[in-house]
């Protein structure tokens, strides 16, 4: 045996021992694998994603009415993540009415084969769900700048209780993302809501993408990937679209030394809901669909921001929507404006949280082919309803 066969044999058996005893310990409840936050089930496009972080790196699935769906990436199942996103398909969670997340922590991987035996305690537990129920109408809070504050935010969002069908998440949930546990702000603000039981829409915002560890927060949200943060879905009677601008100052703009690049992420994003409108009859003309709602942090459209081309290309684009109403946040205003009475907008658009000791938030219900809208505040003082039509 060459010294360097000895020394490599060494080193494989030194690891698998230590490997060894930290299962051991991992095993028996003294490194346990805690579950940080409970898990929230977020709508992207066509599919629930489930989002929940453990302590530990782990391998991650959710079991749906006896399915396995797996935290994998084109084939491997994820085991070095302490977050773990699952695509479930939008009908069968619908329909199971629940779900159970299992998760495992994986602590060492010595070789491809070898990973079987060194696993700590798969944990599990169950959730129920409730899809949006449109039997009395559909009711929303819609949240946004509260800036990794999660107090008084999580209060006032709770302001439907448990007749909540879809709680949206509208930007700047978090200051910035400088550091990797900043992206956990948006995971404890739904789930403090929603407790992983009710659907959760999300739109990033101009803070959300500030920061050294601003680029995986796909991983975190509710989102198609980490590279597309715009979407639409459809819940019922519900289409939405999800338009994303990225920072509100220009490429160019001091601070950020060449390192963002969002005017070719608009290019795209553009050329997206161009397509959106050319195939009308299966988005917001489908069959049917009753209400159409536009979610963006920033308002489309607005004149203070660097790229007006660009704005002003979305606002063709909304206006071709049919669009019952947009929400917005942004400006930290609670605002309401009549169609045509923003900017050129030929729907009504709603600018729906003030942050601050006194937070106000927006509750929306969609009933009887009527849209009525009240800015509540901490104890769910009502500061303003409004009926859309």
């Amino acid at each position: 045996m060459s010294f360097y066969t000895f020394l490599e044999s060494a080193y494989r058996s030194l690891a698998y021992g230590l490997a060894w005893i930290v299962a051991f310990f991992a095993n028996i409840g003294l490194m346990p694998n805690k579950l940080c936050t409970e898990p929230v089930v977020f709508v992207s496009e066509d599919c629930y994603q489930i989002i929940w972080e453990t302590s530990q790196p782990s391998t991650a699935w959710v079991e749906v009415d006896g399915q396995i769906f797996t935290d994998h990436v084109a084939g491997l199942i994820r085991w070095e993540e302490k977050v773990h996103k699952v695509d479930i398909p939008m009908q069968a969670l619908d329909d199971a009415g629940g779900y159970t997340i299992h998760y495992q922590h994986i602590i060492a991987k010595m070789q491809a084969f070898d990973i079987n035996q060194l696993k700590g305690k798969e944990i599990s537990k169950r959730y129920d769900f409730r899809p949006i129920d449109f039997s009395d109408g559909l009711q929303i809070y819609n949240i946004s700048d509260n800036h990794s504050a999660l107090s008084p935010a999580d209060q006032v969002a709770r302001y439907w209780g448990d007749d909540l069908d879809l709680l949206i998440l509208n930007g700047d949930i978090m200051n910035d993302a400088h550091l990797p546990h900043y992206l956990n702000d948006v995971i404890k603000l739904a789930s403090a809501v929603t407790g992983g039981t009710r659907p959760v829409l999300y739109a990033r915002g101009n803070h959300d993408v500030r920061g050294g560890y601003a680029a995986p927060l796909g991983r975190w949200v509710g989102a198609p990937s980490e590279d597309r943060y715009y979407f639409t879905t459809r819940i019922g009677p519900l289409w939405i679209a999800v338009f994303d601008a990225g920072e509100d100052n220009a490429d160019s703009g001091d601070g950020y030394y060449g390192m963002i690049d969002f005017a070719a992420y608009r290019e795209k994003q553009t050329a997206y809901f161009e397509n959106v409108v050319a195939r009308a009859a299966e988005e917001f003309d489908a069959p049917g669909v009753e209400y159409r709602l536009l979610v963006s942090h920033m308002p489309v459209g607005d004149t203070r921001e660097a790229y007006q081309q660009v704005h002003q290309a979305w606002k063709a684009l909304a206006n071709q929507m049919k669009l019952d109403l947009a929400l917005h946040g942004h400006t930290h205003q609670a605002e309401y404006y009549p169609a045509g009475e923003y900017n050129g907008q030929n729907y009504p658009i709603i600018i729906g949280s003030r942050p601050g000791a006194q937070f106000i938030g927006t509750a929306v219900e969609f009933a009887g082919g009527k849209i009525t809208a009240w800015f509540t505040g901490i104890n769910h003082q009502i500061t303003r309803k409004i009926n859309i039509g």
